[in-house]
C-alpha cells in the first residue's frame, strides 16, 4: 500500500518520536527523500508496539512484586474475649524471656534471646501457635520455645543464596506471583531434581519457606502450595527418611502457614 508525506513535516529521531510523536523540522534544513519517510500512522503503529505492546520474549527473570489490588487476604476473626485473655497471657510469657537453649537436647546450654528472635514473636505468630494448639495456655508456649531452638539449631541464618543455589539451578522450587487471595505461590517440581539426597535438599526447602514468609503482604499468613509431578520418577522423589523429617519442619515449626495446595500431574 502506498503512502503519501507532507513535504513541510519530516520525521525527526527524538526521544519523543520513540513514544509515538511527532516533531515538526523545516524541511529546508533537513532534506529526506519523501519515500524514505514513513507516514504518521505507521510511525506511531511501530513505536507504540515498541513502547507497549511487544511481550517479554522467554522465561520471566523477574518476581511479580505484588497481588492484583482485587486479590486479598481473608480477615482473621475477632478474638473471643477468652481467646483474647489466652493471647494476653501468652505474650506476657513470651514478653519475659531473656534466655533460649541453643539446641534441642537433654540441659542444653541457653544464651540471651537476640533482637531479630524477639521480632520474630510478633502478635501474628503467638496467634498462629495459639490455633495451633487448640489455644492451649501451657501447650503454645512450649511449642514456641520449641520452634526457636530449632531455629537456632537448624542455622537458618547460615543458608546463604551461594550455599542454597546448586539445589536450584534447573528451577525445581520456584517462587511467583500470588493467588486469588492474595497468598505467595511456592511452585515444587520434582521432575527437575538435580542433586543426590542430602541434608542440603531438605534446607533448600527450608530456605524458600522463608523467602515466601518474606512475600507475604500486610494481613497474609499463609502460601499456596502448587506441586507438578511431571516427568518426576522413583529416583526424584524424596526418601521416606526426608519426607517423615519435612513434615516435622512443616508441622512443628510452620503451623497455620498452608492455606492451599494443589497437587498436579
Amino acid at each position: 500500500m502506498s503512502t503519501t508525506t507532507d513535504p513541510e513535516l519530516v520525521q525527526k529521531p527524538t526521544i519523543g518520536t520513540v513514544l509515538g510523536e511527532q516533531t515538526p523540522v523545516d524541511s529546508k534544513q533537513q532534506s529526506v527523500a519523501p519515500s524514505a519517510i514513513p507516514s504518521r500512522a505507521s510511525s506511531f503503529k511501530s513505536a507504540r508496539s515498541i513502547a507497549v505492546d511487544s511481550p517479554p520474549t522467554g522465561p520471566r527473570r523477574t518476581p511479580i512484586p505484588a497481588p492484583l489490588s482485587t486479590c486479598r487476604p481473608a480477615p482473621q476473626p475477632a478474638l473471643t474475649s477468652e481467646q483474647a485473655t489466652k493471647y494476653a497471657a501468652l505474650l506476657s510469657t513470651v514478653s519475659a524471656w531473656t534466655v533460649i537453649p541453643t539446641t534441642s537436647a537433654r540441659n542444653a546450654p541457653s544464651a540471651a534471646i537476640t533482637d531479630a528472635e524477639r521480632m520474630w514473636l510478633t502478635r501474628e505468630c503467638l496467634l498462629r501457635y495459639l490455633r495451633a494448639t487448640k489455644w492451649s495456655p501451657t501447650e503454645a508456649p512450649k511449642r514456641l520455645l520449641a520452634t526457636l531452638t530449632w531455629r537456632r539449631e537448624y542455622q537458618l541464618d547460615t543458608f546463604t543464596p551461594e550455599y542454597i543455589s546448586p539445589e536450584n539451578e534447573t528451577g525445581k522450587q520456584i517462587i511467583l506471583g500470588y493467588d486469588n487471595d492474595a497468598r505467595p505461590c511456592l511452585y515444587l517440581n520434582p521432575g527437575k531434581q538435580n542433586t543426590k539426597k542430602s541434608e542440603r535438599q531438605i534446607q533448600h526447602l527450608v530456605f524458600m519457606l522463608e523467602r515466601v514468609v518474606e512475600m507475604m503482604g500486610p494481613g497474609q499468613e499463609t502460601t499456596a502450595l502448587l506441586i507438578n509431578f511431571k516427568e518426576s520418577s522413583s529416583g526424584s522423589a524424596p526418601s521416606v527418611g526426608q519426607g517423615r523429617q519435612t513434615l516435622t519442619i512443616l508441622q512443628g515449626h510452620y503451623p497455620e502457614r498452608l492455606g492451599r495446595a494443589l497437587i498436579s500431574e
